[in-house]
């Protein structure tokens, strides 16, 4: 019953004090880098919806209250991909109208433990190019791709033991 009355307190602070407030909730995106090609996952909103218009977004999620924005990196990506990653650098923050974006690049440590982890929430991961102009992106993970790609493509072209 604890664990349930602190998942509605946290509930009530970040949907509705922290939106008050003009706040956005910190969610960290990781594009996580295998050679020249990124991990893209299915949006949640599509997992559960068979339509031909999947889009894509790179694997991450909301930073838990109180936890800081790299073990939220971490713990995301393991929660939805079965990775271990090594964080490189962080690209960058954007914003929407909820969320506070934190753009992470990373490698994996191995990528033969790569699953689909919550197939409710996802249907595939897949390694793509990130200038393959067929993959569906959500707009903001467009967005943000297109603005990090430049850092992107030079830590693509660099052997993981040079970083």
């Amino acid at each position: 019953m604890c664990n349930f009355a602190t998942k509605i307190k946290n509930f009530i602070y970040w949907e509705i004090i922290n939106r008050i407030k003009g706040n956005n909730q910190d969610v960290v995106c990781a594009v996580i880098i295998n050679n020249d090609t990124i991990l893209a996952q299915t949006a949640q909103r599509n997992a559960t919806i068979h339509t031909d218009d999947t889009q894509y977004v790179v694997p991450g999620g909301k930073v838990e209250p109180g936890e800081n924005i790299l073990s939220a990196v971490h713990r995301e990506i393991k929660e939805e991909t079965n990775l271990n990653i090594d964080v490189i650098k962080k690209l960058g923050a954007t914003r929407n109208n909820k969320y506070k974006l934190h753009w992470f690049a990373c490698r994996p440590t191995d990528i033969s433990l790569l699953k689909v982890t919550e197939p409710l929430k996802q249907k595939e991961l897949k390694w793509v190019s990130l200038s393959d102009a067929s993959v569906n992106w959500t707009p903001k993970n467009r967005e943000a791709l297109d603005k990090y790609a430049p850092i992107i493509k030079k830590i693509q072209s660099t052997p993981p033991d040079a970083l």
